[in-house]
């Protein structure tokens, strides 16, 4: 093999395992790949391949930037570092590190800001599992914001395609376009039903106007004239 076909191969290699961090898994690896940047080491012993300065990595019209990018050809695993971008289809990610095992599950830490879908995820780490029904997990806190309104808890998870969301610890939701606030120790929101509703447990409140309503559990359901409806 000549050291240019050599070059292209890690290239190749280092571009599709570090996307594949921040890809859609469906059209991963069926796209031309290209990496660029300032240096590039591979360890034939180990199969790390390290990419460093002004990395940028393409696929399809998928991109990664960052400072320093790895990929493990033996373990399939892949890191981006510093100032870390990444952008596929409808999703929009800023982060100071991403690091992924294969395609089923990614990473990202550090003042976390992901757009997908609609909404838009901030946390300190966020976990991404896109062949589980686009599931979100920010184990540290976090906030989801949309259209309808805010979530933050001590403790996030969502399932994206089902338009569900769990927040776990001091779970807080603010609806401007509803005029609704509540808050409780736990709290779950189904999107996708035809009545999109909101179950609260603990210490469960909600004020609307001028309503205010106490409860240890409490189903606030959500209708398109603004008005919420209490059980």
């Amino acid at each position: 093999m000549t050291k240019k076909k050599l070059y292209r191969g890690i290239l190749v290699l280092l571009a599709a395992g570090a996307l594949s961090a921040a890809a859609s898994a469906a059209q991963q690896g069926t796209e031309p790949t290209n990496l660029s940047a300032d240096s590039l080491t591979y360890d034939t012993q180990t199969g790390l391949i390290t990419a460093e300065t002004n990395v940028r990595m393409e696929e399809g019209t998928g991109w990664v930037t960052g400072a320093r990018a790895t990929y493990n050809t033996k373990t399939e695993e892949g890191t981006v570092e510093g100032g870390v971008r990444a952008v596929r289809d409808d999703m929009d990610l800023s982060c100071e590190r991403l690091s992924g095992v294969g395609q089923d599950h990614w990473q990202a830490s550090g003042s976390v800001h992901m757009t997908k879908a609609g909404r838009t995820f901030t946390g300190a780490e966020v976990d991404y599992y896109p062949s589980q029904n686009d599931y979100v997990l920010a184990s540290s806190g976090g906030t989801i914001t949309s259209a309808d309104g805010t979530l933050t808890a001590d403790r996030l998870e969502g399932w994206m395609k089902e338009n569900r969301f769990v927040g776990t610890g001091s779970a807080h939701i603010i609806s401007p376009p509803r005029d609704l606030e509540g808050g409780g120790d736990r709290m779950e929101y189904f999107g996708s039903v035809d009545r999109p509703y909101v179950v609260l447990d603990g210490n469960a409140w909600v004020f609307q106007g001028n309503n205010m309503a106490h409860s240890n559990h409490m189903t606030v359901y959500l209708s398109d004239d603004g008005n919420a409806v209490t059980e």
